[in-house]
């Protein structure tokens, strides 16, 4: 008489196997979380101090003051004060706060941030950052300090960029509330 095996799981098996997964999973979605909202900061972070660079080295490139302002709302069309929308770099040559969006002024850039869980704000409160033909700061953007957060953020995932006098932006880390 020939004995036959027969191969597959048992319900039992699956069962477990099932009850090991979610518990693996149960570990890993919230540490997976955490990262990605770490990398949309640093995403983010990275956008802005490249702006920021491309701003100071155009305003060297035509000697003449190019900005970085926070948008009004959705459409990038004027500088408003919500840096969570992202932000607009345009040719000012009268140093003001209004973009004109004309050929002697033009729009050079627009940035926006689709994802809303991402706050930016400013220390001082600016809603715009210029930078002189020489590639220096004006006057409101010397020292100006943009924290970078997420909602949820854990630990020194958040970002803060500062603008030194010289007009050389740097990052350091910081905590989230």
């Amino acid at each position: 008489m020939k004995i036959v095996s027969k191969s597959g799981f048992t319900l039992i098996e699956l069962i477990i196997t099932i009850a090991v997964l979610a518990i693996v999973l149960a570990i890993a979605i919230p540490a997976f979380t955490s990262t990605i909202q770490n990398n949309l900061i640093a995403s983010t972070n990275n956008d802005l101090i490249s702006a920021l660079m491309y701003a100071r080295s155009e305003a060297m490139k035509r000697n003449v003051p190019v900005s970085v302002c926070a948008p009004s709302d959705n459409t990038y069309t004027a500088c408003g004060g919500s840096w969570n929308l992202g932000w607009i770099i345009f040719v000012n040559p009268t140093g003001g706060s209004a973009l004109s969006n004309t050929t002697s002024a033009p729009m050079l850039r627009t940035q926006q941030i689709t994802d809303q869980t991402i706050s930016i704000t400013t220390s001082p409160s600016v809603s715009i950052a210029t930078y002189n033909g020489s590639g220096f700061p004006a006057t409101n953007t010397g020292n100006v300090a943009f924290t970078i957060k997420a909602t949820g953020c854990t630990i020194d995932s958040g970002r803060q960029i500062t603008i030194s006098l010289t007009g050389r932006p740097a990052v350091t880390n910081v905590t989230c509330p």
